[in-house]
């Protein structure tokens, strides 16, 4: 199993950082007392040296997540368009299933018809013409 690996704040790296450049601890002293590895502290100044170790680059990871993640909502609303578009799709398709007499809906519509109420009620009359 692995080491777990330790994540320090912006501001602790720049403190750390002052102090060394400042002169008042050694690379040495700060290692030993916050059991840091050297390559870590040296790493950090060499950040802090560049600019890189500022606010800022907080705001530009929260700026890469923020990118990161208007590209999955971008990404879950073309799922969402479309799941509503294969929805549409198989309304009409039943709505067309149920219009169109096929094989597969044939005993849907094999029931027999209702007689209108007219046509139940004539009555033939055998009897005597009229001329």
């Amino acid at each position: 199993m692995g080491k777990i690996r330790r994540k320090f704040d912006v501001q602790f790296k720049i403190r750390i950082c002052e102090t060394v450049r400042g002169g008042l601890a050694t690379i040495s002293e700060i290692c030993r007392e916050y059991q840091l590895g050297r390559n870590v502290v040296d790493r950090w100044l060499a950040a802090f040296d560049d600019g890189r170790l500022t606010e800022k680059s907080q705001e530009r990871e929260l700026e890469r997540e923020n990118e990161r993640l208007k590209a999955k909502v971008g990404e879950l609303t073309m799922q969402i368009d479309v799941l509503k578009k294969i929805d549409d799709w198989k309304r009409r398709e039943r709505s067309v299933a149920s219009s169109i007499i096929t094989e597969e809906n044939l005993d849907q519509f094999q029931r027999p018809a209702k007689q209108p109420a007219s046509q139940s009620r004539r009555t033939t009359t055998k009897g005597k013409r009229t001329r």
